[in-house]
Parts: C-alpha cells; structure tokens; sequence
C-alpha cells in the first residue's frame, strides 16, 4: 500500500469526481481510477459505489475515510516537521492563502486581526499556494489556518471534511484590459466584429478558472473569448493585461493601483460582466493549540468593511 492511494482515495471522497481528482492529483484518469483500485484491492473491499453518479462512497469508503484523512494527515505533519516546515511554536500560526490574497489581502486583515486580538506579538507564517493546495495542508494539519476565495456557483475544495468558516471580507472579480486611443479599453468584450475578444484565461482546473469559465458560458460570452495565453496565477495574467495582451478578469483588490493610474481599465458592461466573492477563512473543526483559539476568536470579531466593489 503507497500513501499515495490515500492522498488519491482523499481527493475523490472530496470531489466525488474521477475526473476532477485526476487532474488535482496531476495523473491522467487512467493511472488515478487504477491506483483506487489498487487501495480497494489492498483493503479487500470496494470504496466507491461506481453504479451511481456522481461518484459516491460506499458504507466501507465512509467509515475509512476519516482513517485515511487522520493517516494523510499525520504523515504529511510528521514530513513537515523533519523538513523543518513546520515548527511547534506556541506564539506561531501558519496560514496557508491562494497568491493574491496573500499579497493583496493578509497584511492589512492581520494588522486588523492582531488589533482586536490585543496581542501584537503573535507571529505569522504565510504559505501561498493554489486553493487545492491550501485545502490538502489544512487536512494535513501543515497549516492552521486557510484563506481563499468563495462563490456560491463554483463549490469549494472544502465540501467534505469538517471545517468552520468565517466571512473575512469580499472582492470583486472585473474584465479589464490596457488602454488604447481616448483612454478606453484596448479590448472590447462586445462589438460587431467577428473575431470575438482575446481572453487571458485562468487554468482550468485553478478556482478563478473554474468561476470565470462558468461565468462566460452564462453571459453568453464563451465563443466570443479567444484564449490567447493561460495561467492560473493573477498576478501573471495582470502583467498581460498591462502588456496590452487582451482582456482579464481579475480581483479589484490586486489591480486598485492600476486602475487609479489607468494603467489598466474596466471593460465596457463592467457591471454586468463582474463576479462578486467572498473572502473566507478556514479552520479545522476540532479545537486547535490555544494560540489558534485565539486567533480564530479576533477573525470571527474582524469587521468586514475593507470589501472591494465595482
């Protein structure tokens, strides 16, 4: 038996998707449904009920998927800790954060968090990564804490396991592109020509990707985008944008600069064309080292006034 089969039995009992989980796990779906068969056949009985759709666990896969979740678990801290990653330091929380919260995001929510706490030496490690990422080092207890972005038309990867959630604050997500002649957009999403728009796209399997993807299909607006280049970091497909390279849909929170600069502008039916998200945090249901307890109580008190709007 591999760890690897229980980091992949994880996934899909949180996707119940083979599909989905076979990208996260970046293994085609072949290699992934074998290696699930190769844990059922370790364990001698069968985990998924393959006759329903969409996937789901069979009574075995239930009852042994807080036992692979605690194993995952344990064995990704115990790693992390002789890598020297994470360190048991009382005065220490660890905050895992997709990148542009992280950068955007963080430094002004824990001044805030550190202000209603009334405790200014608490100490911050901040690990950016992808949501998917985020999600496995909380399960994994690599991390105390995860901050990410949350809409109510593309799920979560935290569906499954056992998690509490706090509202922290809310951005929203805008079409812009470079300027051209008069100060307006380079790139229009609306017109009468043919050739559609240039589309600085997300990676499909990313979050945004996922949440701007679906977005387009509904606004009607998925043969007219041309993907022209893809990426699943903001901070990648805003240097194209800057470049002139096309139309991105990207956080107000990482681009108030340009926009105030007009280094970048809004497209045309900004209104329209805009997605609102959620900014939460994210903790283990079971109580934490007292530090966290702490710290969990200032994010539940922290005002949410510092939102982006359009």
């Amino acid at each position: 038996m591999e760890v690897e089969w229980l980091e992949d039995f994880v996934s899909l009992a949180s996707t119940g998707n083979f599909s989905r989980s076979a990208d996260d796990r970046n293994i085609s779906q072949s290699a992934f449904s074998r290696r699930i068969r190769a844990l059922e056949h370790w364990l001698g009985t069968d985990l998924i009920d393959r006759s329903r759709f969409p996937t789901t666990l069979t009574p075995a896969g239930h009852a042994f998927y807080q036992t692979a979740l605690d194993v995952v678990r344990i064995l990704h801290r115990e790693r992390a800790e002789l890598r020297g990653m994470v360190q048991r330091d009382e005065r220490t929380v660890t905050i895992s954060a997709t990148h542009t919260l992280a950068i955007h995001f963080a430094p002004k929510w824990l001044q805030t968090v550190r202000h209603i706490g009334g405790d200014g030496e608490i100490a911050v490690k901040m690990i950016a990564a992808d949501l998917h990422e985020c999600g496995q080092a909380l399960m994994e207890g690599a991390c105390d804490l995860v901050l990410a972005y949350n809409a109510k038309s593309v799920p979560s990867v935290f569906g499954i396991a056992k998690f509490e959630t706090a509202t922290i604050g809310a951005d929203v997500i805008v079409p812009v592109s470079a300027p051209g002649k008069r100060g307006r957009a380079l790139h229009a999403i609306r017109g009468d020509g043919g050739d559609g728009f240039p589309l600085l796209a997300y990676a499909a399997n990313s979050y945004l990707g996922r949440l701007v993807g679906a977005a387009l299909e509904t606004w009607g607006l998925g043969a007219r985008a041309r993907p022209t280049y893809e990426s699943a970091l903001v901070e990648a497909l805003k240097g194209m944008a800057l470049a002139g390279q096309g139309v991105a849909w990207l956080p107000r929170a990482a681009i108030q600069a340009d926009l105030a600069e007009r280094r970048l502008v809004i497209c045309d039916d900004a209104k329209k064309f805009a997605l609102d998200v959620e900014i939460r945090a994210y903790r283990r249901a079971a109580r934490e080292r007292s530090i966290v307890e702490h710290i969990w109580r200032a994010v539940a008190a922290s005002p949410k006034d510092h939102a982006n709007s359009a």
